[in-house]
């Protein structure tokens, strides 16, 4: 079905700058932050985000995350600062807990760790230390933990940005359980969607959360089931919502894209944008990286094949300048799109391609690229491992970058890679669509099939082989890209201002409802 009305677009409107504004205090509550303790992109996003949000304006940025058993205290100087809080849980348990704080490295980002040791405690983060999966009990209370130890702190945050399902039921509590406590009436909310789970539960489930029928908006069938989506429940409730980039949030009002969710955010469109994540170009930069064995820039690109000769020294490849070097760097699982590769692989090779993958994960696919090798050593290397360092090597040695995805919220190796001058070839999906230009920055295709990725990779191969400007002026193009979290910073403190003025009018029409 064709959606008519499309998510809210950032129009430009004007941020003032920092020290020429009333100071806005934002808490961001989430369940990685790095460098402290990752699983993912996600992790990522919060640590630059909320420096870039201090970097350029003047705000009052805090995060919060649970206390997990794997992070080092020491090593990150965990300071306690509330020893034996009661709170509350929603299942009507009573539970003491610490908290402890620290700083972003480098920065004056307080970092809260709130500690639910009966929770917490698993081996990895996302485990639950009893079953090592069912992770809706521990994040839950860890929400509910949230609104009680910012009210004990006396600290209210204008906004607070919850993310993905883990956090979301944050949203929901602020419009029901403490709708009426008049420290959390003015707190505005954004809810941030990295990935469309949706945090799916049964009644019975939510019931042990202390949850009743009674206090769902809803039920939305969630696969054909009457259960509830803990992601649901944080769109209904929210001021604002995002997706990590705007075709991601146009597609999520899809029934192909979302099967899952695109009932419930139709009812919430006017209220879904898409920011697009950035990258710290600090941390790419072929001119200063140093994982780049032979530094280069646009000035001096021709220095970027001895990186190539440098891989394919390291890795016992065929020793050629001008045989194209073509890479993923990538989570090795369905959703990346590796079936494709695994399809056009021979083709690549046969036309006098190499490839080289990096990344780790579904051990059924591992086992195909390590094959490859094995049959065309040459040819092919496959590391199924994740290496950061060696990640940015490849970067800067490689020609071109597959990434045919099946979806893609955002999509951070594609923008890596244009930095470093090596092109895109992608599939017209979420953050892929957003961020290459057929012909321009990269080569697209549109239908996840192999011939329609096979031919976009024969464009890239033929204007390899026989029109070197055009590659070059490509390169180039896509080197000058500005991806910076910067300008993705000014767009979510346009949201912020935007979850504030939703949530003052919404407040404003309940007033009158209730007067009449």
């Amino acid at each position: 079905m064709e959606i008519k009305e499309h998510p809210l677009e950032y129009q430009g409107e004007k941020v003032a700058k920092k020290h020429h504004q009333e100071k806005l205090k934002i808490l961001h509550v989430a369940s990685e932050l790095t460098p402290i303790v990752k699983a993912g992109g996600l992790g990522d996003v919060i640590g630059i985000l909320t420096k870039a949000l201090v970097k350029n304006f003047d705000v009052d940025i805090r995060i919060m995350i649970p206390l997990y058993k794997v992070i080092d205290q020491k090593k990150w100087q965990l300071e306690l600062i509330m020893d034996g809080l009661k709170i509350k849980l929603p299942n009507n348990e009573y539970n003491r807990i610490n908290v402890f704080k620290t700083f972003i490295p480098e920065t004056k980002i307080r970092v809260y760790f709130i500690n639910l040791p009966k929770y917490f405690s698993g081996e990895s983060i996302y485990s639950h230390p009893k079953n090592g999966q069912d992770v809706h009990i521990p994040f839950t209370y860890f929400s509910r933990a949230v609104m009680e130890v910012i009210k004990a702190m006396d600290w209210r945050p204008d906004v607070i940005n919850v993310h993905s399902w883990l956090t979301a039921m944050i949203s929901k509590w602020l419009k029901t359980t403490y709708i009426k406590d008049k420290f959390f009436k003015n707190i505005a909310t954004v809810l941030t969607i990295h990935v469309d789970s949706p945090g799916e539960m049964n009644f019975d489930q939510a019931k042990n959360l202390g949850l009743k029928r009674g206090d769902l908006k809803g039920p939305f069938k969630i696969n054909n089931r009457n259960n509830i989506s803990i992601l649901g429940e944080g769109i209904l409730n929210s001021d604002m919502i995002n997706t990590v980039s705007p075709t991601y949030a146009y597609e999520l009002l899809t029934k192909k894209s979302s099967p899952m969710l695109y009932k419930i955010l139709r009812t919430r469109k006017k209220r879904l944008t898409g920011i697009l994540n950035g990258i710290d170009y600090s941390n790419f930069d072929p001119r200063t990286n140093d994982d780049t064995p032979v530094k280069y820039w646009i000035d001096d690109l021709d220095k970027k094949v001895e990186n190539k000769l440098f891989l394919q020294k390291k890795f016992g490849l065929t020793q050629s300048a001008e045989l194209p070097l073509v890479c993923v760097v990538s989570r090795i699982a369905p959703q990346k799109g590796l079936d494709l590769i695994e399809d056009v692989l021979k083709d690549l090779v046969n036309m006098g391609g190499q490839f080289i993958i990096l990344g780790e994960g579904w051990d059924k696919l591992e086992k195909v690229f390590i094959k490859a090798e094995k049959d065309n050593p040459k040819a092919v290397v496959a590391k199924m491992h994740f290496d950061g360092n060696l990640a940015q090597t490849i970067y800067a040695g490689s020609d071109m970058l597959l990434m045919p995805s099946r979806f893609e919220p955002c999509g951070l190796s594609q923008i890596i890679a244009m930095r470093f001058g090596t092109i895109p070839i992608v599939r017209k999906t979420g953050g892929l669509a957003d961020t290459v230009r057929n012909g321009q920055t990269g080569f697209v295709f549109k239908k996840y099939e192999k011939n329609d990725f096979l031919e976009a990779i024969n464009r890239a191969i033929e204007m390899y082989y026989n029109h070197k400007d055009r590659w070059r002026e490509m390169q180039i193009r896509a080197m000058k890209k500005d991806f910076s979290w910067s300008s993705s910073a000014r767009k979510y403190m346009w949201l912020y201002k935007k979850a504030i003025r939703n949530h003052k009018e919404d407040l404003k029409n309940e007033e009158l409802k209730n007067k009449n």
